[in-house]
């Protein structure tokens, strides 16, 4: 048994049980599912392995948990045929009984990630599932966004609730811990201020998205993760010289653009003297390589030796655009997959259909007198200015050195040029 400690006014005692996948059986779903409430909430959660696989599935009714450890997809492969036929039914059983049960509505925090791990990962859908996290404004990745899609913060326990899902110096996550993510997903889900919020946000049904276009979804969001991953949890930051503070307020630029800091609030500064005395700080304003920094301690006036930033940035705003975008489509939401240029590159045997322009526009002639270009290069940029709909989207790739950067210069002084 676990207590999750998360909200204010109601701590219960949850039962637990864990199980492999190869040993799953429809007792634990029945000892699960006959505690789910007439709402037909399942609060679900997952961990993940560091090549963002998913580990492990946890289901939650309002008083009992069942956590599913999972096998990898190398090792699915390599195994016997008796136990790889018991891993196959313990997934269909997961799928038959919860994933797709119109019966029961599927909530979680990060139900698009969930989604894309059980189609990439272990060949499974999910019907009626619910992204908690939609019914906020704030940045899917912070800790409002989490408190808001738990009912908000008067009804929390913050320290508790960033405790277990914001656990940095470790990235997995124990069974208990799990359990407690998955309950809380549950027990949001059928609050009563709450209820009604979710019921309006559309239901993501990646059973009902054709296999070869939920392949580019999961593509996309999978790589984005991966990259997510590689980013560092600190950053030495290379200040100039010429601080200037002014009451607890520092103002500093960075010689970097790649090291600059940035406003976050999941993020601090740890600033060090030439005394070795560490002051905590956060960025309360920052652009470009400039950032005026807010010290929340006292270094008495002593000469700053370094500043590195604690904790993982934030998404980018094309990272943020990108999850937003795989979202909405999860959701049928979005239409992109029938775009033209996205059709072109991701599913480029399906036949495309380009808007035809309003009028027929005279080629566009090369001119870039101050640029040196060569045969190869040539042709690059001619494709660029084409007005040929098989020109649409094109590829053009070469080693360091090559010339890229002078096409695009180039195509783009010609149009510059002709426009004038």
């Amino acid at each position: 048994t676990v207590t999750p400690r998360l909200f204010r006014n109601y701590s219960p005692q949850i039962v637990f049980e864990t199980s492999s996948e190869d040993s799953l059986d429809a007792r634990h779903l029945r000892s699960l599912l006959s505690t789910v409430m007439s709402e037909g909430a399942v609060g679900i959660s997952a961990s993940y392995r560091d090549s963002c696989q998913i580990s492990a599935i946890a289901f939650s009714s309002p008083s009992r948990a069942l956590v599913v450890h999972l096998t990898t997809s190398d090792l699915f492969l390599g195994r016997n045929d008796r136990k790889r036929n018991r891993i196959i039914q313990g997934r269909n059983l997961l799928q038959q009984q919860i994933l797709c049960n119109a019966n029961y509505q599927k909530y979680a925090f990060r139900m698009d990630r969930i989604a894309i791990a059980l189609y990439l990962d272990m060949a499974l859908c999910i019907d009626g599932a619910v992204d908690m996290l939609s019914v906020s404004l704030s940045g899917r990745r912070s800790l409002q966004a989490l408190m808001n899609a738990m009912g908000g913060q008067l009804t929390l326990q913050k320290p508790n609730v960033k405790a277990l899902f914001f656990n940095e110096e470790s990235r997995s996550v124990s069974d208990s811990g799990l359990a407690q993510q998955a309950w809380a997903a549950c027990h949001a889900a059928i609050l009563p201020h709450m209820a009604a919020r979710f019921q309006a946000l559309r239901r993501i049904r990646t059973n009902m998205i054709p296999d070869e276009y939920m392949a580019v979804h999961a593509k996309i969001a999978r790589d984005g993760e991966l990259l997510d991953s590689l980013k560092p949890t600190s950053v030495k930051n290379d200040v100039m010289p010429g601080i200037t503070m002014n009451m607890d307020e520092l103002t500093l630029t960075c010689s970097r653009y790649s090291t600059r800091i940035r406003s976050s609030t999941e993020q601090f500064l740890q600033i060090e003297t030439r005394d070795g005395v560490q002051v905590p700080g956060r960025a309360v304003r920052a652009e470009g390589r400039e950032a005026q920094i807010k010290i929340l301690g006292s270094f008495d006036g002593n000469e700053i030796k370094s500043v590195t930033t604690i904790g993982k940035a934030d998404p980018t705003s094309a990272e943020a655009c990108r999850e937003r975008v795989i979202l909405a489509i999860l959701k049928g939401e979005s239409t992109l997959l029938s775009h033209p240029f996205v059709k072109a590159i991701w599913l480029p045997k399906h036949p495309i259909w380009w808007m035809p322009s309003g009028r027929l526009k005279p080629k566009i002639p090369i001119s870039c007198v101050n640029l040196q270009v060569n045969p190869s290069q040539e042709r690059a940029i001619e494709k660029i200015l084409s007005i040929s709909g098989t020109d649409r989207v094109v590829l053009i790739q070469g080693p360091p050195g090559t010339g890229k950067t002078t096409v695009i210069a180039a195509a783009v002084t010609s149009i510059i040029s002709f426009s004038d």
